[in-house]
C-alpha cells in the first residue's frame, strides 16, 4: 500500500517556531540549521556592505539579507544570506516576502550548511532561473561563482583574487574584502 507525503508549503512554513534555527523548504521538505557562527554573520555583513554600496550607487535594485522568505515556488521557501533583486524585477518584492527568483543568491558556507548549499540549493536556484550564485567559504577564504545563464560556467576565486559579475556592471570585488 502506497503512502502519501505531505509536501510543506508557505502556509507551514509561516508556522515554524521562531527558535533560533533557520528553517527552510526545498521541494517540499523542511532543512533546519543552527545559527551561524561569528565568521559567517560577518561575511554576511562584509558581502552585503560591498554589493549594497554598488547597488545603491548606482540605483541597480535591492541587497537583502536572512531572514527574508523568498518563496520560489508553491514547496520551495529559502531564506539565502544575500541576495540581490535588480531594478527589473522589483515588482517580485512583496509585504511579506519574495515571490520569484533573485538575480544573484550569495550563500556562506558553514559546516552545517555545506551540503545543503552545494547539493539541494545550488539545484534549486538553478532550476527556479537564478542567474549567477556565489558560494562564499570563509574557512577557505574562496568564493565559487556559479553562471547559470549560456555560457554555463563555474569560477572559483581565492584571497588574494579579485572578480567581476556581470550581474552587477561596473562592480570589482576583492575576496579579502568579504572575509
Amino acid at each position: 500500500m502506497a503512502t502519501t507525503v505531505k509536501k510543506l508549503t508557505y502556509s507551514d512554513f509561516v508556522k515554524f517556531p521562531a527558535d533560533g534555527f533557520r528553517h527552510e523548504i526545498i521541494e517540499g521538505d523542511e532543512f533546519i540549521t543552527p545559527a551561524p557562527s561569528p565568521d559567517h554573520q560577518s561575511a554576511v555583513v562584509n558581502i552585503s556592505r560591498v554589493l549594497s554600496n554598488h547597488v545603491g550607487a548606482g540605483k541597480l535594485g535591492r541587497v537583502f539579507v536572512a531572514p527574508t522568505d523568498v518563496v520560489l515556488s508553491k514547496n520551495d521557501i529559502v531564506e539565502p544570506d544575500v541576495f540581490f533583486i535588480a531594478q527589473k524585477n522589483l515588482s517580485r518584492i512583496g509585504p511579506n516576502n519574495i515571490q520569484g527568483a533573485p538575480d544573484l543568491v550569495i550563500e556562506i558556507l558553514s559546516p552545517s550548511t555545506a551540503a545543503q548549499d552545494r547539493g539541494p540549493k545550488l539545484a534549486l536556484y538553478e532550476r527556479v532561473g537564478v542567474q549567477e550564485y556565489w558560494i562564499a567559504d570563509p574557512t577557505a577564504r574562496t568564493v565559487e561563482i556559479r553562471e547559470f545563464g549560456r555560457p554555463r560556467r563555474t569560477r572559483v576565486y581565492k584571497e588574494d583574487q579579485s572578480f567581476e559579475t556581470k550581474i552587477l556592471p561596473g562592480l570589482t570585488v576583492r575576496v579579502t574584502d568579504l572575509f
